[in-house]
């Protein structure tokens, strides 16, 4: 009689189930981790780097624009620009970093917090997690059996219970990098810098501020166009949204700036003046 080989094996319903089932009895149970989700946690970056851009863009240019009407001098305006980008940079950067914090050690008192109503009443968390999985669609029994398991790995339990309970990452308040300071801080500088760059051009200052200008408007639509290429949108439609607001916020800004200073018997301010 021949002895069944590997590819019988592989044939075989029950024996590829067992041979399944041994090989996951080798895996130490562990909170699942995986390339994509740490892929996805970069690209959330985005959001810093739109915003420190689109900030950096916005403020520097109301800033140099209003010094540039109000002065009319060149030296006046990099000035302005340049402390501007610094004080701004290091203001975003600092916010972003003590912001997180602050919404690490609130992630982190909610996680401490389900681990002693865990430890102080263990039945009621039970049945309180085995009701989770019986409203995703689990009958009582294998609600039970589930969570009978995992009651067996205290921190897969913790992290699920925090997950169901809350709809939170507890992996959230372990992230204390720099990453997040550094993107707002470093986008923001070099959404400043772009429209101080015309001002270092051999330019008339009428022409470097409609360059200034120019330059916001490619530096707004770029921004946008990087967010459209990771969010899978159209990434011209992104970068026309993105100009779009910005427009606004700048409009607004003139407008306010030229029409209510009057209303208390100043004269108009230039954006940013």
């Amino acid at each position: 009689m021949q002895t069944p080989g590997p590819e019988s094996a592989f044939h075989d319903p029950d024996a590829r189930a067992a041979a399944t089932a041994q090989s996951w009895q080798t895996v130490k149970p562990r909170i699942p981790d995986t390339i994509q989700r740490r892929k996805l946690e970069k690209q959330r970056s985005v959001r810093e780097i739109v915003f420190g851009v689109q900030d950096g863009i916005l403020t520097t240019l109301g800033i140099i624009t209003g010094v540039g009407v109000a002065e009319g001098e060149r030296a006046a305006v990099l000035i302005s620009g340049f402390l501007a980008l610094l004080a701004g940079a290091l203001s975003m950067g600092v916010g972003e970093y003590l912001g997180g914090k602050a919404e690490r050690e609130v992630v982190q008192a909610t996680i401490e917090l389900e681990r002693k109503e865990m430890a102080d009443d263990p039945e009621a968390e039970f049945a309180e997690q085995a009701a989770y999985y019986t409203l995703k669609g689990f009958t009582p029994d294998e609600a039970h059996m589930i969570v009978s398991r995992l009651a067996t790995h205290p921190d897969i339990y913790l992290y699920e219970m925090v997950r169901d309970e809350f709809g939170i990452d507890p992996r959230e308040a372990d992230d204390s990098g720099l990453r997040g300071p550094l993107a707002m801080g470093g986008s923001y500088a070099v959404g400043a810098l772009v429209p101080i760059v015309a001002f270092l051009l051999p330019l008339s200052m009428t022409a470097s501020s409609l360059l200034s200008l120019a330059l916001a408007v490619l530096g707004l639509f770029g921004v946008g166009y990087y967010a459209g290429t990771l969010s899978e949108r159209n990434p011209l439609t992104k970068g026309l949204e993105i100009v779009f607001f910005g427009i606004v916020v700048f409009t607004l800004s003139y407008l306010a700036g030229h029409y209510i200073p009057p209303l208390f018997g100043h004269p108009p301010v230039a954006v940013g003046g």
